[in-house]
């Protein structure tokens, strides 16, 4: 922005330009905040702080979402003979595997009952009787440690039990976040993750595991949504994208650093207390990280919103005129919304943000079925398990740097919805092929699509909602969502061509529900549901997209480098 006189030095002459630029910076911006917000500068000293105060948590954010995958892993096991068995038994016994059925259930029985031989002639060929006990290659996981051979289910069970506590997790953190603020919600929640996380690494009991990893995801996940709340109300329009690719980047780089740590300390219980740690010091965040202003201003807590965009002023060195901040924060946008009601009645009783709300749930619930789904399969590919995963948190990076150049030049609807399509078709091609590296590649495809649709919509679901219940309506959908988070784990139960199916449907039909919300490309956040309900007249053409005008200066304010 260009230098102009100091503030409290404007001649007579300034009066009339003075006028005009209030009207353009609201007419631009939507509204006096955000004319106000957008002269603290597009991505000054303070946002660039704040930004990364908020990407740490996104670096954890994997680790604690994906740690079933390597904790409750399927270790090799194999059925004990007694009658070959001395001593401690041992996982590689070449004699006993030559008594062994396909089946790791169950075992050739003997041809008397009291037999001490080794010899397979003293055993069946055909009948077989259900094993007694399992020796297992190492006891680096929950599946071996708690004894899980020959029941799969419980394996799985562990990630279903953790998405199931998600819609927890969610309720509590749009309440929290809406009620008593975002940085509130965000050192609570980081608090549980830390403390519960640790917790789960002392279990010594299966029930205890999986009942601690309910209450860990239910009571820690929060932190991350408050977390990626702030970063969305700290952006202005045009940057939201840009905000939404680095949180996928970090997010991308946390997964890679997780199967770097999970290689290196393989045993569960060093994994866990590893990435639960630093946890537990995210809730000094409340020292030094503000509150969102926004989220002040719906709250009419002025004075903490005005200390706020003071110190943001100071840190970009950008001078305000005292008296128009206040005008600004104190203006009253009510006279567009009529009586006073809940925000949440208000939102209920629009059709058209019914419609919106309903199809961001469907959305929600394919991107996470399939997201989940996919991941949790990386490590059932051939090759090294550690690496696979890496590659597959790889594509979150990919695809949050896609989603960055996209979503802005494209628009959100248009690319979300290719992303949807090229997602269902890389997942049916596996029907029409038996090459491993065909399966490798487009497994890969899927997972960076299905990715950049999953990212995108935390960006797109959060400017199709008024700020009043941005927070909870952004929670509600990916509550809903968590079915689909739900149902992901039990997938490697199913067989594969079960599996292309339902990939493939669930990403076509959320293309088609993409389809009925509106384009938000550089729309201003709506405050109230009349706003929410006019964003597709608010959305910036396409045609205008590739040279944006710069933004105005609203005339409230005076910008002056400290001499």
């Amino acid at each position: 922005m260009a230098d102009s006189a100091p503030a409290g030095k404007h001649d007579a002459s300034d009066v009339g330009s003075v006028k005009c630029e209030v009207v353009s910076g609201v007419a631009k911006w939507g509204n006096p905040l955000e004319a106000l917000l957008a002269t603290l500068g597009p991505f000054g000293l303070y946002q660039r702080f704040v930004v990364v105060l908020l990407l740490i948590p996104n670096l954890l954010a994997p680790m604690y979402t994906f740690n079933y995958v390597f904790v409750a892993d399927r270790v090799p096991f194999r059925c004990i003979v007694p009658e070959c068995e001395w001593g401690q038994p041992q996982f590689s016994n070449s004699t006993v595997e030559q008594l062994l059925p396909p089946d790791e259930c169950v075992r050739y029985a003997p041809l008397e009952p009291d037999v001490s031989s080794c010899d397979a002639q003293d055993f069946h060929q055909n009948n077989t009787v259900p094993c007694e006990g399992f020796v297992y290659e190492n006891h680096d996981t929950v599946y071996a440690e708690f004894g899980l051979a020959c029941r799969e289910w419980r394996r799985t069970l562990v990630g279903t039990v953790r998405n199931a506590a998600l819609p927890l997790a969610l309720v509590l953190t749009g309440y929290i976040s809406d009620r008593w603020g975002r940085r509130t919600a965000f050192c609570i929640f980081a608090a549980f993750a830390g403390a519960l996380g640790v917790a789960k690494s002392f279990a010594n009991t299966y029930n205890i595991y999986i009942t601690l990893e309910f209450f860990e995801a239910a009571l820690g996940y929060g932190f991350n949504s408050a977390a990626y709340v702030m970063m969305i109300e700290l952006a202005r329009p045009s940057l939201r994208a840009a905000f939404a690719c680095a949180t996928g980047v970090a997010y991308g780089m946390g997964g890679v650093l997780f199967a770097v740590v999970a290689r290196y300390l393989p045993h569960w219980r060093d994994l866990l207390r590893a990435i639960h740690t630093p946890a537990l010091l995210l809730p000094m965040y409340w020292l030094i990280l503000d509150e969102s202003v926004r989220w002040l201003h719906a709250t009419q807590q002025t004075d903490k919103a005005k200390t706020v965009i003071n110190k943001a002023a100071r840190w970009n060195k950008v001078t305000l005129d005292e008296t128009s901040v206040r005008n600004a924060l104190d203006s009253n946008t009510a006279q567009d919304e009529g009586p006073k009601e809940n925000a949440w009645l208000s939102l209920l009783k629009s059709r058209v943000l019914m419609v919106r709300f309903m199809a961001c749930c469907f959305c929600w619930i394919a991107a996470a079925f399939v997201y989940y789904g996919l991941t949790i399969n990386s490590v059932a590919l051939s090759g090294d398990k550690y690496t696979n995963f890496a590659l597959n948190m790889v594509m979150d990076i990919v695809a949050s740097l896609l989603i960055m150049m996209a979503l802005e030049r494209i628009g959100r609807r248009i690319s979300i919805c290719v992303a949807f399509v090229l997602c269902g078709i890389s997942s049916m091609i596996p029907m029409f092929t038996s090459n491993t590296a065909t399966h490798q590649s487009v497994y890969f495809m899927g997972k960076l699509s299905i990715t950049f649709a999953f990212n995108s919509l935390y960006v797109f679901t959060a400017e199709l909602f008024p700020t009043s219940v941005r927070s909870s309506a952004l929670a509600a959908t990916s509550l809903v969502g968590r079915l689909g988070s739900i149902l992901a784990p039990q997938t490697p139960l199913l067989n594969p061509t079960i599996q292309t199916l339902l990939y493939t449907g669930c990403s076509l039909l959320a293309a088609a529900a993409v389809v009925l919300v509106p384009e938000t490309r550089r729309a201003p956040l709506p405050q109230h549901v009349r706003q929410a309900e006019r964003l597709r007249k608010l959305a910036t053409p396409r045609a205008s997209t590739t040279h944006p005008p710069p933004p105005p200066v609203p005339s409230f304010t005076r910008i002056s480098q400290s001499s």
